[in-house]
């Protein structure tokens, strides 16, 4: 589950603040693992957390400008492409929110999250955290409602290394 306890938001968070974090932890929630679903992920729940001009990058800048699928800005439906090709891929996945930081003035979220990857075939002893941090922007739709409009992603560069070593091991073994 990706939620944070409820005594994390304190008894003086403006509504606003409320919105903004729940919008957040409800964007990485609709990413668990769904097996209900032939892709395994809720993409339509996921959308309904998003604006329609939703952008999705990566970085870190260098390890982005070595990886060409990473490159660039990405719609909703180009961030799915990228998940697609990455589930088949995953036995299983779950993310771990570890802190989250809210700026209602800036209508930005930083999340720390642990991203646990188990690659398709691979042990539980070789699950990998990727120990990420993801910026969502937010942008108000209705009065007290916000979505997210611009995410980047900042992932771990030796953790994708170690779960990529962990696919290639297995597709050799």
């Amino acid at each position: 589950m990706a939620t944070m306890s409820d005594n994390t938001t304190g008894n003086s968070a403006t509504p606003l603040y409320r919105s903004l974090r729940g919008t957040a932890l409800n964007f990485i929630e609709a990413q668990a693992v769904d097996n209900s679903l032939p892709e395994r992920m809720n993409f339509a729940l996921l959308r309904t957390h998003c604006t329609p001009n939703f952008q999705h990058s990566w970085g870190h800048n260098y390890a982005v400008s070595i990886t060409p699928p990473l490159q660039g800005s990405h719609s909703f439906d180009d961030f799915v492409k990228h998940l697609n090709f990455m589930l088949p891929k995953l036995e299983s996945w779950k993310a771990d929110v570890t802190n989250i930081i809210v700026d209602p003035v800036m209508m930005k979220v930083m999340l720390r999250i642990s991203f646990w990857m188990q690659a398709k075939g691979a042990k539980e002893a070789d699950k990998v955290e990727n120990d990420l941090l993801w910026e969502l922007e937010m942008e108000e739709v209705s009065e007290g409602k916000v979505k997210v409009k611009r995410s980047v992603e900042f992932v771990d560069g030796a953790a994708a290394g170690r779960l990529r070593e962990v696919m290639m091991g297995i597709a050799q073994g």
